[in-house]
């Protein structure tokens, strides 16, 4: 394997990890003191996962 594969495949892996992390523990996207930004956190877990479904296909 050469090593811009190796890099890929780690990238790749980078980014499922933290839209796993991210799904899993929504309180992470949530800043302190921002009560009204369950909008936001709907918005982002959505994004969270079309991005999971589509890098799995």
């Amino acid at each position: 394997m050469s090593n811009r594969f190796q890099f890929g495949v780690i990238l790749i892996l980078i980014a499922f990890v933290i839209s796993i992390t991210f799904c899993l523990n929504p309180e992470v996207l949530l800043r302190g003191g921002y009560d009204l930004a369950i909008d936001g956190l709907v918005v982002s877990r959505t994004l969270m996962i079309i991005f999971f479904v589509v890098f799995i296909s």
